[in-house]
């Protein structure tokens, strides 16, 4: 892992920038002053001295005694060790807290996340959550981030389907595309995301990989029909188009309602025609009474 993959991961567990600049600097050249620390890792001075204290008091540097006094970072295997069990021990507590309360909150009906990895964490919450059926639509660069959890989906048996313009990895489920280039379509469409769980839980959001991007989770029915209405839309219009029959996918995603509707179609169809051909048969002439002779 190069210096600027660790320092983000640091910070990401819980280290300050600085701490994490400090440690990056100590595994590039070490045992070092606090005075090289701070020039290489582009600390002050006057805090570079605090940072590395810290680090030691953390475990993840030794301070080596001497005039000037050195120091050094620990070794990669024994700060994840620790990192590990630190982490494993927050979480126990954390879980034994949490159950001792009288009660959970109220979850919202809708919330919203913001940040490009909150979308996708997100995403996976309500994959990973779905119990017979997942409706999911989106570009190849989030859909693929999802498929390790597409795929457990897929081993409990809940029924997927994947819709896309551009062209799909292999993924488990019913996958429908267009097979076009991501680069092209991205000249003039944005990056959405769409994962319907369930048809009673919703994440409809922006995936731009930018800090801004957002979206909505909802725990409405209501807009989860119309999610995957719109995804059964993109799915009816790419068969069309390829002259392919998707009925028995529609009759999955969209339940009894696909039936219901074919049969009032159906019924109103039969009446119309009954109309017609009522209209359309000639008068029978009246009978004329016979004059008396």
């Amino acid at each position: 892992m190069a210096e600027p993959d660790v320092v983000p991961a640091l910070v990401a567990l819980g280290f300050s920038l600085n701490e994490s600049r400090a440690y990056a600097a100590l595994l590039q050249e070490s045992p070092a002053t606090g005075y090289e620390v701070g020039v290489r890792a582009q600390i002050p001075r006057s805090a570079v001295y605090g940072v590395l204290r810290r680090l030691v008091k953390a475990g993840a540097a030794r301070s080596i005694a001497g005039t000037p006094e050195r120091f050094a970072p620990a070794a990669a295997d024994e700060l994840l060790a620790l990192l590990r069990k630190r982490f494993d021990t927050s979480t126990g507590q954390l879980e034994e807290a949490i159950r001792s309360l009288d009660k959970s909150p109220p979850a919202p009906d809708a919330f919203s996340v913001r940040g490009y990895q909150r979308v996708l964490e997100e995403a996976e919450r309500l994959i990973r959550g779905a119990q017979s059926r997942l409706v999911i639509s989106g570009w190849p660069r989030e859909i693929e981030q999802l498929s390790a959890e597409l795929k457990r989906a897929a081993k409990r048996k809940v029924y997927i389907v994947v819709f896309s313009h551009a062209e799909l990895p292999a993924l488990p489920g019913e996958v429908f595309s267009y097979g076009l280039e991501e680069a092209s379509l991205e000249e003039f469409w944005k990056h959405r995301l769409v994962v319907v769980s369930d048809d009673r839980r919703t994440l409809i959001g922006a995936t731009e990989t930018k800090e801004d991007d957002a979206a909505v989770i909802s725990e409405t029915t209501a807009i989860a029909e119309i999610a995957t209405s719109q995804v059964a839309l993109d799915i009816t219009l790419l068969s069309q188009r390829l002259g392919k029959s998707v009925e028995g996918v529609m009759a999955k995603m969209l339940g009894a309602r696909v039936g219901r509707l074919d049969t009032l179609l159906s019924k109103r169809n039969g009446e119309r025609a009954d109309r017609a051909d009522r209209a359309s048969s000639p008068a029978m002439p009246k009978s004329r009474p016979r004059a008396e002779r």
